[in-house]
Parts: C-alpha cells; sequence; structure tokens
C-alpha cells in the first residue's frame, strides 16, 4: 500500500484535503469518489517527498543544528502548554525572523493540516531533519507522550551540539597555527629569499650547504608552485573520486581510526554519539531494529557504520546486540561488555548511556593529550623552520664581513 495526498472537494462544494492509502493513483482515485468526493489533484507520498525535497535544497543550512535545537525547545515548551501540533506549529512559525525557516515550518504545518503525523511532515524535509529526529517524534506520537519526548529530543540535540563544539574548538588552535605557520614558511621562501639572495650573487662566494638548499628550495616554489597547487588539486579530486567506491570508503575510514590519538578520538566520537542515541530511541519506545536504523544515520565513518549495518542483520536474525557487535569487531570491548549487561539485566538503555557517558570522557581526556601535543609540537616546527631560513641568510653575511676584514 502506498501513501497518496490528494486534494478535493465534497458534495457541498468545499475543498479538502488529506492522505489516502491505495495500491496506486486508479485505486487512491475510486476510494476518493466512493467517499463522494471530486478529485482536482493527487500525488504519492514519494512524489511528493522528491518535490519538497528539491524546493529546499538551496536551503541545506536554512536550519544549523543551535537553530534546530532552539526550536525543538519551543515547540516541546509550547506542546506543554497544552497546545495543539498544528497550534504549536502556527506559533511557532510566526515568531521564527528568518524568512527560510519561517517557510519551512510553515511547510511542515501545511503536511499536518493535510492529514499527516508530525513525523511524517518533518520527514518531507530530509535535509533540515535528520532520521533520528524525526524516529524519536514518531515514537512519541504512538505512545501519546510527543511533548515529552520532544523536550528530551531538546536536550540530545543539545548535547550533541556541545560534544561537537568542544571538538571543533579543541583541534581550532592547531589547526590556525597550522595555516599561519604554513603561509609564513612560504611568504619567507617566495618574496625575501629572493631578495637577500641578489646580494649574495654580486659577492661571488661558495654559498654554505643550508643557504643552497634554501635558494633552491625558494626557486622552486617560485617556478613549479602552481604546477605543485595543481598536482595536489587534481590528487585531491582524483583521491575523492576513488572513495565513491565502497570497498575503497571502507578502507580509508579503517586507516583513520588506525591513526596514533587521533584514530581513538574518531572512535570515541562515533561511538558516544551511537550510543547515546540508540539509548535515547529506546528509552523513548523505538523499536530496537528502527532505533538502530536511525542511529547508524549519525556515524560519520563508514567502516564503523558498515558494521552497524552487519549487526543490524544479525539482530534481525534473533541474535543479541552484543554478540552482533562484537563480531564486527569495530567496538571497544567495554562498550560490548556493558551492552552486554545491559540485555541480561533489561536495563539496556541506562547502560548504553553509561557507554556513551565513558567513551565522552576517554574524548575528552584524548582531545586534551592531542591538542597539548600537537600545540608545542607546530610551534617548533615553525620556530625551527624559520631559524633554518634565518641562519642560511645570515651565514653568507657573515663570511662577507670576514672577508671584508
Amino acid at each position: 500500500m502506498r501513501t497518496y495526498t490528494y486534494k478535493a472537494i465534497d458534495k457541498s462544494g468545499k475543498e479538502k484535503s488529506g492522505v489516502v492509502q491505495a495500491e496506486n493513483p486508479k485505486s487512491a482515485r475510486q476510494k476518493l469518489r466512493e467517499m463522494g468526493l471530486t478529485v482536482s489533484s493527487i500525488e504519492s507520498e514519494k512524489t511528493r517527498k522528491e518535490k519538497t525535497s528539491k524546493n529546499v535544497s538551496f536551503k541545506k543550512k536554512a536550519i544549523s543544528s543551535l537553530e534546530l535545537s532552539l526550536i525543538t525547545r519551543q515547540l516541546s515548551i509550547l506542546l506543554n502548554s497544552g497546545m495543539s501540533v498544528e497550534q504549536a506549529l502556527a506559533a511557532l512559525a510566526d515568531q521564527l525572523e528568518s524568512t527560510e525557516q519561517k517557510s519551512i515550518m510553515s511547510g511542515v504545518r501545511s503536511e499536518v493540516l493535510a492529514g499527516r503525523t508530525l513525523a511524517s511532515s518533518l520527514e518531507m524535509y530530509p535535509k533540515i531533519f535528520p532520521p533520528v529526529y524525526c524516529s524519536l517524534i514518531h515514537a512519541g506520537e504512538q505512545s501519546g507522550s510527543l511533548a515529552k519526548v520532544m523536550n528530551k529530543l531538546a536536550d540530545y540535540s543539545d548535547k550533541t551540539r556541545d560534544l561537537t563544539g568542544k571538538i571543533m574548538m579543541a583541534l581550532l588552535y592547531p589547526v590556525i597555527v597550522s595555516i599561519v605557520a604554513t603561509l609564513v614558511i612560504v611568504a619567507l621562501l617566495v618574496f625575501v629569499v629572493p631578495q637577500v639572495v641578489k646580494v649574495f650573487e654580486s659577492s661571488k662566494q661558495t654559498l654554505p650547504i643550508i643557504t643552497r638548499g634554501m635558494i633552491g628550495a625558494s626557486n622552486g616554489l617560485r617556478e613549479y608552485g602552481i604546477y605543485m597547487i595543481i598536482i595536489i588539486v587534481i590528487s585531491v579530486i582524483a583521491f575523492a573520486r576513488s572513495l565513491k567506491k565502497t570497498e575503497n570508503k571502507i578502507k580509508f575510514h579503517r586507516k583513520l581510526l588506525t591513526l596514533p590519538i587521533a584514530g581513538k578520538l574518531l572512535t570515541n566520537i562515533d561511538i558516544a554519539r551511537f550510543t547515546n542515541t540508540l539509548s535515547m530511541l529506546l528509552s523513548s519506545g523505538v523499536p530496537m531494529l528502527q532505533a538502530l536504523e536511525a542511529s547508524k544515520n549519525t556515524l560519520s565513518n563508514f567502516m564503523l557504520k558498515n558494521a552497524i549495518e552487519n549487526a543490524i542483520k544479525m539482530v534481525r536474525e534473533g541474535v543479541g546486540l552484543a554478540v552482533a557487535l562484537n563480531a564486527q569487531k569495530a567496538f571497544p570491548p567495554v562498550v560490548i561488555h556493558l551492552i552486554a549487561s545491559g540485555e541480561k539485566s533489561g536495563d539496556l538503555e541506562h547502560l548504553l548511556a553509561q557507554a556513551g557517558g565513558h567513551q565522552e570522557l576517554e574524548l575528552s581526556h584524548r582531545s586534551q593529550l592531542l591538542t597539548g601535543i600537537l600545540e608545542p609540537a607546530l610551534i617548533v616546527f615553525m620556530g625551527a623552520v624559520v631559524m633554518l631560513i634565518v641562519i642560511g641568510i645570515m651565514l653568507p653575511i657573515l663570511n662577507m664581513n670576514k672577508m671584508v676584514m
């Protein structure tokens, strides 16, 4: 059975809209005629979803993670105050300042008025509302505790955003230092060194090996720099295209997880996100398989995502979650043990949350260690390169002074 959205006119001449389930458009029209409705338009949910997705394709960043968290919190407050979903969406759309956000929320409200649930209405905007978001709201609607679930979802959005923010802030300084160091070194070799070389050429003295190496690097950058950039760009494009193949992507993401410190950091980020999401979904009443599917989409590492896909197949066949995940050899033993304990005790949601908290703690320690190593290492590296350039410039000058004396 497929879902079709329709607009029709009843016997009294009033326009009506809603959804109807049927095998095909012809059957849907027949059902509506039996209801005494004259159909003016009808389209499948898939077609409507694709059309809506295209209409908001330019709005991919229309709602940021922070704004989505705020919208969720406001919607939770409105629902807890006793408003209906349609009233809460109308009030929310009225108070939003962004025209794009107002348009999206008005579109969601229109879908709700057409007879859809809030979850299925949000699913019409997949680039705005992630699967986890829609799955949790669907569970809230099914259990009759939508307002409570919305509040939990707002807390989850805040926690996820804080986790991402901590990592971004931890890596921001090393990235800035790396960019500045590269620019300074390139500027010295391309603009400063050639000016000094002119002085050395007039003296016709034998230059030290450090100076000759510095001049060679300077000439290489000035003469072949553009070709180097072209080669780098082509290599990046070729590498990106190679990652479109599933097997190549899995191999690359597996290697990323084996990197010293950084690999463990990436593992902690993804597993913390996965376990926390799964815990929240299960505690809200989402069935295990649906919760696993939604939680899988929070993973950024394709190797881990592939491992979860394989685990889902095993769980579908009746295998326990801990056994299924352990068979993938991708999750830390402590996480597997906590999940196994949760399955035995019947308190899986709580122990999943504990596993997520443990991964977040490790993530915090490792991010501090990584930044603690990178920051001084980058400063020392930049200082060493600049010192070599200065020595390469000063040695011939000192030799010239000796020759004069």
